[in-house]
């Protein structure tokens, strides 16, 4: 099973404490997702911690509306994760940053 959910709402869950989510069984739980902002460096660990008992991956996952999917993601069991960070271009994603008048940078 897959828990997907935005940092907004995980912060949420910890201004209610741990005991919110200790009543449920979550140990179905083999991936945790990230999608909507940033997450930063508490909300992950507390995600981790205590959604995931530090046993399910959290996959903080970039895209955007336009884009129509996922850009930067790691991928479960496979890419390290990392607190605040997306990681790596999905597969078949090549990024390239451009300036003001749409030219590739190298």
């Amino acid at each position: 099973n897959q828990f997907y959910t935005a940092p907004t709402a995980i912060r949420a869950l910890a201004k209610q404490g741990v005991e919110l989510v200790e009543k449920y069984d979550l140990s179905s739980l083999k991936v945790l997702g990230s999608v909507g902002e940033p997450i930063n460096e508490e909300a992950w660990h507390w995600y981790n911690d205590n959604v995931g008992k530090n046993k399910s991956p959290i996959i903080d996952s970039w895209w955007q509306t336009e884009t129509g999917g996922i850009m930067i993601t790691p991928i479960p069991y496979v890419t390290p994760t990392k607190p605040t960070y997306a990681t790596l271009p999905f597969i078949g994603i090549q990024p390239c940053i451009m300036n003001e008048k749409g030219e590739e940078l190298k």
